[in-house]
C-alpha cells in the first residue's frame, strides 16, 4: 500500500504481484457477478470489485484500476482533500 498526496486528493495505492487482469476484462471488472475469463468462476462470485465500485460512490470516492496480466495489478482509491474526507 502507498499513499500519494496531491494537491486536491490523497491516492491509496494498493498492488498485487498476482496474475493480472486481460486488457479485455479491464473495463468490466466492476460489474456485478464479473469474474473475468482468467479466473476459476466456481470459486468466484464477482462482487468484491462490485461492491468497493458501490461503496466509494456512496462516500464520493472515485477508484480506478490498472493492471498488466502475468505481472500486477493496481487499485487507485482517491480521496478528495476536504472536510468529510479528514483523517
Amino acid at each position: 500500500m502507498v499513499e500519494k498526496k496531491e494537491k486536491n486528493s490523497t491516492i491509496l495505492e494498493i498492488t498485487d504481484n498476482g496474475c493480472g487482469i486481460k486488457p479485455s476484462d479491464l473495463d468490466r471488472v466492476f460489474e456485478k457477478g464479473f469474474t473475468g475469463s482468467n479466473r476459476k468462476k466456481e470459486h468466484s462470485t464477482g462482487m468484491g470489485l462490485y461492491l468497493c465500485k458501490k461503496l466509494c460512490m456512496r462516500l464520493n470516492l472515485n477508484i480506478s484500476i490498472t493492471s498488466e496480466e502475468k505481472r500486477y495489478t493496481k487499485i487507485s482509491i482517491i480521496f478528495p482533500n476536504s472536510s468529510l474526507h479528514k483523517r
